[in-house]
């Protein structure tokens, strides 16, 4: 099983249309709970725990620095058996907490409050305590913290395109998630009275008969657009849907967080869990699974029938990376990992820049990538910065359609990291 490659690129020959997932898949948490103190970007955070302590559910067991970063929260109760780093599923060192989940789930109270009381300063704080990863944002380099909400807003777009080559997980909201989505909606509505609400789905028959008939008496209308990837940043989202590039009057909120929102503000109920979409040629059992945080890839491979894959991927086809071990623990804010057989994957190696300018053609910033990725090669980042190399919203198209096999996407990753 070859997983990993030095680029962390994973090519797909052919375009895959993809699959609605409306069942839920539940996988029981493990005895060893491992919680990853390192979020998206290297966003860390620091045990407010030691070996030998227990936990309870909802109890933070690691915060960070940087004001951005949500806190962890332990998804069991349990003994800390260890503090230690471990290899995560990118390849990266990351400092791990290890909890011994002793099956009991004894929680730790939350605080009752009343949102409507809160200035907009505390309530944004009550946001980040939820512990939710936002995925939406990555022209903002803000993935991987938490939701922004802002004073105020003329336009609330709840983006609900999550979608890929491999399949859909949209239907959830609107089969299995209705109740807390539109409480949701309540939510905001009472915190921007006057703004225009709108839903962003896929154009798909299912999706938008089932998004209709979720809105009917809400008062928000929906917008349903082709599957496109580069609607996970939320600037160009706002642009499309409400001509507001510069996001000046404009609040997007991803639609799957949206009813964990409505549970921790309106019930001061943490979300534990997260949704995955597992894909892919080598699985057996396709699906939407739902995974307790500090659940380790293994054990939903195991759940999930998985058989001698040839490149595993977290996140989209299109914009993901391969991963490098599997008994790591899943990242909060990665939707979907695809476990991939040899005739999907196209193991052509890069070739030469042929200059024929498909990257260009398909880039939704205007961007040059096959002259951006030149710039990497060479590390001239300072370069790769004045050609707005920094404005990538990481979308994969231009790796996607690369004849020569380029691996551009993760080249400019590489150049944002370096720069940060």
């Amino acid at each position: 099983m070859k997983l990993f490659s030095i680029s962390k690129a994973v090519h797909v020959p052919k375009f895959k249309v993809a699959e609605h997932f409306s069942e839920v898949i539940e996988v029981d948490a493990p005895k060893n709970m491992v919680y990853s103190l390192s979020q998206q970007h290297n966003m860390k955070c620091s045990p407010t725990v030691k070996r030998g302590d227990r936990v309870l559910v909802n109890q933070v067991i690691g915060v960070g620095e940087n004001n951005s970063v949500v806190p962890v929260y332990s998804s069991v109760s349990g003994t800390v058996k260890q503090i230690t780093t471990k290899t995560d599923l990118l390849g990266n060192k990351v400092d791990v907490v290890l909890v011994e989940n002793d099956g009991l789930y004894e929680k730790q109270e939350r605080e009752v409050f009343s949102y409507s009381t809160l200035s907009m300063d505390e309530l944004r704080e009550k946001v980040k305590a939820l512990g939710l990863i936002e995925t939406q944002n990555l022209s903002n380099r803000k993935r991987g913290m938490q939701l922004s909400f802002k004073d105020t807003a003329k336009n609330i777009l709840i983006n609900a395109q999550e979608s890929g080559l491999y399949g859909q997980v949209d239907s959830y909201l609107y089969e299995k998630e209705k109740q807390d989505f539109l409480r949701g909606i309540d939510l905001l509505k009472s915190l921007y009275k006057d703004a225009q609400i709108v839903v962003l789905s896929t154009s798909d028959a299912d999706s938008v008969i089932g998004f209709t008939e979720l809105l009917k008496n809400s008062g928000v209308s929906l917008i349903s657009k082709i599957p496109t990837q580069f609607y996970h940043d939320m600037n160009l989202a706002a642009r499309d849907v409400f001509g507001d590039f510069a996001m000046k009057d404009t609040m997007v909120i991803d639609a799957f967080l949206l009813p964990a929102v409505a549970r921790g503000l309106m019930d001061q109920r943490l979300t534990h869990y997260q949704l995955l979409l597992i894909n892919g040629g080598a699985v057996k059992n396709p699906g939407i699974y739902k995974v307790m945080s500090g659940t380790t890839l293994d054990l939903v491979m195991e759940k999930a029938g998985v058989e001698n894959p040839f490149r595993i991927v977290a996140g989209n086809i299109l914009s993901g990376d391969a991963v490098f071990t599997t008994d790591s623990p899943i990242n909060r804010g990665i939707r979907e990992v695809l476990f991939l057989n040899e005739n999907e994957v196209s193991i052509d190696e890069e070739m030469n820049c042929i200059k024929c300018g498909r990257c260009a053609d398909v880039c939704p910033m205007g961007l040059q990538p096959y002259e951006l990725n030149q710039l990497v090669i060479v590390r001239d980042f300072d370069e790769f910065f004045k050609k707005r190399g920094g404005m990538c919203v990481e979308c994969g198209r231009c790796s996607y359609v690369c004849p020569s096999k380029r691996h551009l996407l993760q080249s400019f990753k590489t150049a944002k990291k370096v720069k940060r």
